[in-house]
């Protein structure tokens, strides 16, 4: 029941998330546009390859979590899929612990990064532009994923059987 309830959580602030992405998308194509635009006209926008690359990298971060959530990504599974029932949610149970301890080491780590720049006052090259809340924003991304991925373990762990004889 509490992981019911984490995961309707999940998908109500996953559109949160997606909106933030999707703001980040858009401004990354208006960006681009005007800097072709005014490059043929007049001059390239200053600093504008900096800013795609940070909108890039959020855009990315904040969708993780979504494809994983709703399974939209690639599963290869040629050895797997020759696997009893068991054998593939105990092998989905050990990659989704993996994935939920590699993402909140991820996060955590970028998070720490953001401090870490924010306190020495570091800025982008060529805009001066104070980047830290862009790598918090990575970082929440990564947390999330990690959200995902421990509200996966544990749909896998309420469905390992707990008879070993037992079978799905």
């Amino acid at each position: 029941m509490k992981n019911d309830n984490f995961r309707s959580f999940l998908i109500k602030f996953q559109q949160f998330k997606l909106l933030l992405a999707g703001i980040s998308l858009l401004l990354m194509v208006a960006i681009g546009f005007a800097n072709v635009v005014c490059r043929n006209f007049w001059q390239p926008l200053k600093g504008s390859f900096e800013i795609i690359g940070y909108l890039g990298a959020i855009t990315i971060a904040l969708s993780l979590g979504s494809a994983q959530l709703e399974k939209k990504h690639i599963i290869v599974d040629i050895i797997t899929r020759k696997y009893t029932p068991e054998w593939r949610r105990m092998t989905a149970t050990i990659g989704h612990f993996c994935g939920a301890f590699f993402f909140s080491l991820a996060a955590w780590q970028t998070w720490a990064w953001g401090d870490t720049i924010r306190q020495a006052g570091e800025t982008s090259e060529t805009l001066h532009l104070a980047f830290y809340p862009f790598i918090y924003l990575t970082a929440f991304g990564f947390a999330y994923l990690a959200l995902v991925l421990v509200s996966d373990l544990g749909l896998s762990l309420k469905k390992l059987p707990t008879n070993p004889t037992e079978r799905s």
